[in-house]
């Protein structure tokens, strides 16, 4: 069985829930792109030879896949009417494979499988109700582009990042990936019907003893769930959207505790997001999928070492023991609130007392998110076998 035939596909976002127009965006992806590429046995044979210019831009080839610059803020391609000059003047089977799949081209490895996440350089359009065949981000039209370009060669899949998994022996990936499908299809259901917490509780092998966990940890950011909606909302539906993508981040992490990392970014980004009554464009740009994930990523480190706290799971700093670089805060607190959490949780896990004792010393809110964040950063989540 061939590559293309036998390797999986893991497509993390519900079918039919992302769209793009080119032609209405104003966004100009092409302006950012400083690069493209393609494969030498399919679309550039006839590209080198409509435009001979183009093999002055080349600068990397791996096998079959030829890698070509464009200069900073603008496509070698792109007209004067932000289209694509290839696309307008031959048609979208000439592209490059690469602007084809955009922006459906991020590829990580999970095991054998092949993980496809969105590149949100793009601004997708939620949509909701789904409609998966009616939208570009069709799973059926995504898999099948991408198992005809070079990028389902194995001389090219072998060079793809792998997600770290949790070092226990019975974590094995497949398990993971079935996991994280079954997921991914949960939040497909739930979407227009039911709450993002109620869908990510359904997961949890014990739902009040992860809820109580959550408020507890929530606490320390005071943050609550009175801001939790009784019925579903847009929110919601965002949130369903984006965290199968979410989850990846989090894969060397044990079940629960990604769960857990999940409840309290719905806390935190309802909370931010009630800035919107005083700066009312905020609620544009940070509820779009772009937005909120970008907020993950923002956030991940502090919420990510707040949901580990007590549990058994290893944080170890990257220097000798005791020699922990600290953050240049400018702040004698902040600084010594860091040297604790760096210093209880080199080589042990660290308690949640612990942190509990040291946020208490901080009496503003952003100072304790900074010192989550920052020492989250330094830190490296190992997962304790047989756990």
């Amino acid at each position: 069985m061939s590559t293309n035939e036998a390797t999986p596909i893991y497509i993390a976002f519900p079918d039919g829930v992302y769209h793009y127009v080119c032609r209405e965006c104003t966004t100009n992806c092409c302006r950012n792109s400083r690069q493209f590429d393609g494969d030498l046995t399919g679309e550039l044979r006839q590209l080198r030879v409509l435009y001979p210019a183009v093999e002055y831009a080349a600068v990397k080839q791996r096998g079959e896949c030829l890698t070509f610059s464009t200069p900073s803020g603008h496509c070698l391609f792109l007209t004067e009417g932000n289209r694509c000059g290839i696309e307008v003047d031959h048609g979208k089977a000439l592209k490059p494979m690469t602007c084809s799949l955009f922006p459906f081209h991020n590829l990580v490895r999970l095991g054998e499988a092949v993980v496809v996440t969105p590149n949100f350089l793009c601004p997708l359009r939620l949509e909701v109700p789904a409609r998966p065949g009616e939208v570009e981000g069709t799973h059926a039209e995504i898999e099948s582009q991408l198992r005809r370009s070079h990028y389902f060669r194995e001389s090219y899949l072998s060079t793809l990042h792998r997600y770290a998994l949790p070092s226990k022996a019975k974590a094995k990936a497949k398990e993971v990936l079935s996991r994280e499908v079954a997921f991914r299809d949960a939040c497909s259901v739930a979407l227009n019907r039911s709450r993002f917490r109620d869908t990510v509780l359904e997961f949890s092998l014990d739902p009040r003893s992860l809820e109580e966990s959550v408020r507890r940890r929530a606490q320390q950011l005071e943050l609550d769930g009175s801001l939790l909606p009784p019925s579903p909302d847009r929110i919601d539906d965002l949130l369903l959207a984006i965290s199968p993508g979410l989850r990846l981040n989090l894969t060397v992490l044990p079940a629960e505790l990604i769960l857990r990392v999940l409840l309290l970014f719905e806390l935190w980004l309802r909370r931010v997001l009630t800035l919107t009554g005083i700066v009312p464009r905020s609620l544009a740009d940070a509820a779009t999928p772009k937005g909120a994930t970008d907020l993950f990523g923002n956030v991940l480190p502090a919420l990510s070492l707040l949901s580990v706290a007590g549990e058994p799971v290893k944080l170890r700093s990257p220097g000798r023991r005791g020699s922990s670089p600290l953050p240049p805060f400018g702040a004698p607190g902040l600084t010594f609130a860091a040297h604790r959490l760096l210093r209880s949780a080199d080589g042990a896990q660290l308690e949640m007392s612990v942190v509990e004792e040291v946020l208490s010393t901080l009496p503003t809110i952003s100072e304790k998110l900074v010192l989550l964040s920052e020492v989250g950063a330094i830190l490296r989540v190992e997962v304790r076998k047989g756990t």
